[in-house]
This record gives structure tokens, C-alpha cells and sequence, in this order.
């Protein structure tokens, strides 16, 4: 199988320095160009110099020249890369090596976030290639993989409770997939059990953002923004299907200060 993925190369790239890499999974039915348009986090890459990689699913239709329709194998869902067993997680450790031969990239800070089905996605590589992928950042996600973490990993997760399409509370979403999503807490048990979280407590609140930390943590640590106006929408920018977005929080420069720590 031929797979895709779009580089956007930070404007302060120095191919002598070894560069951070993050990997950003669009959503179910998505593609490479929607999601980096809807996200704008080039404009952070930008800002911070990293390296920016938007991979594209697969699907009937996806791939040149239509890209349409694409989706990632994230365990539980969803469309037609489950159903034919796509090995994703193979594909991003092959996309790694293929990018390390073009670009000076940091292999020990390589970063993982999407939003809806790749949010999915970057809770699988969380769970499933920890050796590869240093921290995750799922939004409007649930995990999908039933086996536990094989390492502990860093994790911020951000989710809207107004979200139906892949609901916080957990259950069958109005999306077309047609799953029944784990919640947002039980996406996070594996994670926490790996790292030795025992609760979590609200760390601060702007707005409607509440950002809750993991205590008794023994290992990495594990974030989660709650956001109490937000839908199925990317926090600070917007949503491909018209929901409620959360305007007190930029995804984008949550997600770049938590992964730059690690």
C-alpha cells in the first residue's frame, strides 16, 4: 500500500539542528489539508520550530487524487481502516524512518495528537509505541485498544462536554461510525494505572476550560482539559461539523507547552 503525509517545514529549520517532530492525525472522513487548515498550527511550528507532519489516512477514496473519506485503524474504530485491519501504528513507525532520511528530526522528541478519530490514533501509539512516540495529545477522543500501555507516557487529553459525536460521558456517538466510545475518564485508566495515577484535581480554570492533573504519580504525568461550552471542535479555532468550539483555550499552544517538556 501506498500511504501520504504533508510536511510543513518550520520557517527557523536549521538542518544541522535535530528538530522536534509532531505527528497530527486528522479526523474520521478528514484529510491531511482540512486538518492543517482547521487547526493552524503551523503557525505554532512556526513560532516554536518543530518539525509538522499531517499523515493522511486511508479509505475508497483516499489517497490521490481525491483524499476524501480517509480514516485511521485506531482499535475500536473507525470506518473502512478498521475494517481491513490497516496497521497505522506500522505506518507511523515506516513515516519516522522515512522523514528521519529527508529531515534532522529529535527521534527522542516525537509527539503525537489528532482530533477525533486521529485523536484515537494518538492514544494508540500512546498505548502501543511508547519506545517511539514521547507524548500524547488526543482531543475529542476515546481510546479504542483494549491491551494495557506498554510503557509509561505522558498524556494530555482536551474533550468538550458537548461534544455527541464522540461523547465525554462515553456511549454511541451521532457520528456515522456508530461506536460505543469509551468515556473520556476510562480512555484515561489505562494511562493513569501505567504511570501510577491514583486521582486527579483541578489544577486551574480559565473560563470554561478546566484543566485537571493526575496526582500520585509515580511516573509521567496526565493532563485533561475539560471544556464545559466546548462541542466536537478543535479548542481556539473551530469545527469541521459546525459544533460549539471553546475559545478559552488555543489546542495548539496547550498542546506545544505540555509536549515541550518532555
Amino acid at each position: 500500500m501506498t500511504r501520504y503525509y504533508r510536511v510543513h517545514e518550520p520557517v527557523g529549520y536549521d538542518p544541522q539542528v535535530a528538530t522536534p517532530l509532531i505527528l497530527a492525525f486528522h479526523g474520521g472522513g478528514g484529510n491531511a489539508v482540512q486538518f492543517a487548515n482547521q487547526t493552524e498550527m503551523y503557525v505554532t511550528a512556526n513560532a516554536h520550530n518543530f518539525l509538522l507532519v499531517f499523515p493522511e489516512g486511508t479509505g475508497v477514496l483516499g489517497g490521490p487524487p481525491l483524499y476524501r473519506l480517509e480514516t485511521w485503524n485506531a482499535g475500536a474504530c473507525c470506518g473502512w481502516a478498521e475494517q481491513n485491519g490497516v496497521d497505522d501504528v506500522q505506518f507511523v513507525r515506516d513515516l519516522v524512518v522515512a522523514l528521519s532520511a529527508e529531515w534532522n528530526i529529535d527521534l527522542n522528541h516525537v509527539y503525537a495528537t489528532g482530533h477525533s478519530n486521529g485523536g484515537m490514533m494518538a492514544y494508540r501509539l500512546g498505548a502501543e509505541a511508547s519506545d517511539l512516540i514521547a507524548a500524547i495529545a488526543p482531543n475529542a477522543a476515546a481510546l479504542g485498544v483494549a491491551q494495557p500501555v506498554l510503557g509509561n507516557i505522558p498524556v494530555m487529553a482536551m474533550h468538550g462536554k458537548l461534544d455527541t459525536n464522540v461523547p465525554f460521558q462515553g456511549g454511541v456517538g451521532t457520528g456515522p461510525s456508530g461506536t460505543n466510545f469509551r468515556s473520556q475518564r476510562a480512555s484515561l485508566i489505562p494511562f493513569a494505572r501505567a504511570n501510577g495515577v491514583s486521582s486527579y484535581a483541578l489544577q486551574e480554570t480559565r473560563g470554561q476550560a478546566l484543566r485537571f492533573a493526575g496526582i500520585g504519580s509515580t511516573g509521567s504525568p496526565i493532563h485533561y482539559w475539560y471544556l464545559r461550552d466546548g462541542g466536537h471542535s478543535w479548542p481556539g479555532h473551530g469545527s469541521a461539523l459546525g459544533d460549539p468550539v471553546n475559545m478559552d483555550i488555543d489546542a495548539n499552544t496547550e498542546i506545544w507547552a505540555f509536549f515541550a517538556q518532555f
